[in-house]
């Protein structure tokens, strides 16, 4: 799967946001950062990332007030509801 130029970019803005969070976990960061990348992803490595990501993202809305992580959110919200994402297909490969 691939996300969207505007799913990237959301994600990128939130990865940004929450760069200098001491708090904010650093494999949840790693995670941003391969999300706002040009790597394609399965649904396994999203879906059980998502959950993850909202919940860092509103732990550090809530201590910090960041309305730039706040805002990010809501974009990556708006843009998954658009048009998020192309499944690539998976390539069948037969054995003789």
């Amino acid at each position: 799967m691939r996300f969207s130029s505007g799913v990237k970019s959301a994600f990128g803005d939130l990865n940004a946001a929450v760069h200098f969070s001491e708090d904010f976990d650093p494999g949840t960061k790693s995670i941003l950062e391969r999300f706002a990348g040009s790597e394609t992803l399965t649904i396994s490595d999203v879906l059980p990332a998502l959950p993850l990501i909202a919940e860092e993202a509103f732990r550090h809305i809530r201590k910090t007030g960041a309305k730039d992580a706040e805002d990010a959110w809501r974009e990556i919200c708006s843009q998954m509801s658009e048009q998020g994402f192309d499944l690539a297909r998976k390539r069948n490969k037969t054995t003789s």
